[in-house]
């Protein structure tokens, strides 16, 4: 089907356009990334664009996505675009009442086992949620695998859901303005001993867990 296909099938609905799909199709195909963890999908047009390329690569490999319950409400659902895809089978999706953080401590009960690739985190956008969403993840993620910030500028002053709600309004101007997806990113994962290959573009940050040497397994032992 490829991505310009999918572009057909979702349209305008946010929140990938089809420049950044373009983009996270040639990461996983250079990553060869089969096993994604997805934080925030909104309608699941993101979703969609990265099950497409797994069933383009055909190295098999699924995608777990997580949002928040309220995204039930939206139009269309990530269940109606990916049936109409026909993508559905990639994909196991969440819809938490507390956050994907919840979620993630399950998934952390059932397994102790680093079992992703990729993890693209795209919700939340704040300090305490994404910081501590980093520190869960790297339990999950596996040496070599990669991690992707969307929205590393993200700002309550500049969003416009959001930037004209009383809730915004009573907040402490600079914790409206601060990008504190950037300060996750600069000051918790750039400087953590086990990512390396950090870098900005694009308003994407990305990170590389690094890989397990000899060393590693000698001290293991």
């Amino acid at each position: 089907m490829g991505i310009e296909r999918i572009k057909e099938i979702v349209g305008d609905t946010p929140c990938m356009s089809l420049a950044q799909a373009k983009r996270m199709s040639d990461f996983i195909k250079a990553t060869r990334s089969r096993d994604i963890l997805e934080l925030g999908f909104a309608h699941g047009v993101s979703t969609c664009y990265m099950a497409e390329v797994l069933r383009e690569q055909g190295l098999g490999g699924a995608i777990t996505t997580i949002d928040l319950a309220s995204g039930t409400k939206r139009k269309p659902s990530i269940d109606e675009l990916l049936t109409e895809c026909e993508l559905s089978e990639y994909v196991t999706y969440y819809f938490e009442p507390k956050g994907f953080t919840w979620r993630l401590m399950k998934m952390l009960d059932e397994t102790s086992n680093p079992c992703f690739d990729l993890v693209y985190l795209d919700g939340g956008h704040s300090w305490d949620c994404t910081g501590f969403a980093f520190f869960l993840v790297d339990k999950l993620l596996r040496p070599g695998g990669w991690l992707i910030f969307d929205d590393i500028d993200w700002t309550y002053h500049n969003s416009q859901a959001l930037k004209d709600s009383e809730q915004v309004a009573k907040m402490p101007v600079d914790f409206r303005e601060t990008p504190q997806v950037r300060k996750v990113f600069e000051l918790l994962v750039s400087q953590h001993p086990s990512y390396i290959n950090c870098k900005i573009e694009d308003k994407w940050g990305y990170a590389q867990k690094k890989k397990k040497g000899l060393l590693s397994f000698l001290k293991a032992a």
